[in-house]
């Protein structure tokens, strides 16, 4: 072998060197600042899924953690050009035994982006709608609903008093 090529050889042999070193130095350097995160904390006792004292804590966790619904009555009464109903909703936070217009309403309420918008929030003066009219239906909801009065009209005409009234569908709908 030439003398020149010896050189390049040990010179790649070299590089290769350094390139793992560095490698091995970085994951060393990784482990220790990083791994003890990975750990659990301290005061964390570790458990194996198959621990029968896991099962007791959990389960009364999930008997105490009873899912509740809205609680309010209302009467709503609703006018439709030549016709016109009264209907009466009566929610007792019972999710399984209320009306299903309870839980729709609770959907509805917690869909809501701005929490200053209730459910029966009317439109704020000055708020820019059109005057397009969606239909000649008129409604008046009275009662309370969790723990709050309500007293409220609304119709279909204009973009904000649409939007009220496709809000609190699941009251305004004629049933049956």
């Amino acid at each position: 072998m030439s003398q020149k090529h010896r050189d390049h050889r040990s010179r790649g042999t070299l590089g290769t060197a350094l390139l793992a070193g560095a490698c091995c130095a970085g994951a060393v350097a990784y482990a220790l600042l990083a791994g003890p995160a990975l750990l659990p904390a301290e005061d964390v006792q570790a458990t194996a899924a198959m621990t029968p004292d896991l099962a007791g804590p959990i389960a009364q966790d999930a008997e105490e953690a009873v899912e509740t619904g809205p609680v309010g009555q209302l009467r709503v009464q609703v006018s439709d050009r030549d016709r016109a109903w009264v209907r009466t909703l009566d929610c007792t936070g019972d999710p399984d035994g209320d009306p299903e217009a309870c839980s729709a309403l609770a959907q509805v309420e917690a869909g809501l982006d701005d929490v200053s918008e209730g459910l029966f929030t009317e439109v704020r003066e000055g708020t820019v709608c059109t005057d397009q009219v969606y239909g000649p239906q008129h409604a008046t909801i009275v009662g309370t609903w969790e723990g709050q009065e309500v007293e409220t009209r609304l119709s279909r005409t204009g973009s904000c008093e649409e939007a009220r009234w496709q809000r609190l569908r699941p009251l305004t709908e004629r049933i049956g």
